[in-house]
């Protein structure tokens, strides 16, 4: 169970711009916030995994969806045709 953070969110998102914006040292920042400086890192870090996370758009889920079904459709087909070229192959070798 997670407790509440002491710091508001806008706050920790500002701390994070901060740090993506300057190049001042992670730990300078930190204790001019007066916030430890792994507390901000795991700000960093978790803004930075958010970013990196697919977007669930129901829409592209639909498509990756029907994609996957018409190529399995079409592996299928394949396969039933070169099965069909395999024996017609054999037929005209007789």
């Amino acid at each position: 169970m997670s407790r509440s953070s002491r710091y508001p969110e806008s706050f920790r998102r500002d701390a994070v711009e901060l740090v993506e914006s300057s190049d001042r040292p992670l730990r300078q920042i930190a204790r001019e916030l007066g916030v430890n400086h792994e507390t901000l890192r795991s700000w960093v870090n978790k803004t930075k995994e958010e970013a990196a996370a697919p977007v669930e758009d129901p829409a592209v889920i639909d498509e990756v969806q029907r994609l996957r079904k018409q190529v399995a459709e079409l592996q299928k087909e394949k396969e039933i045709l070169r099965r069909a070229a395999a024996y017609f192959a054999k037929e005209t070798d007789r």
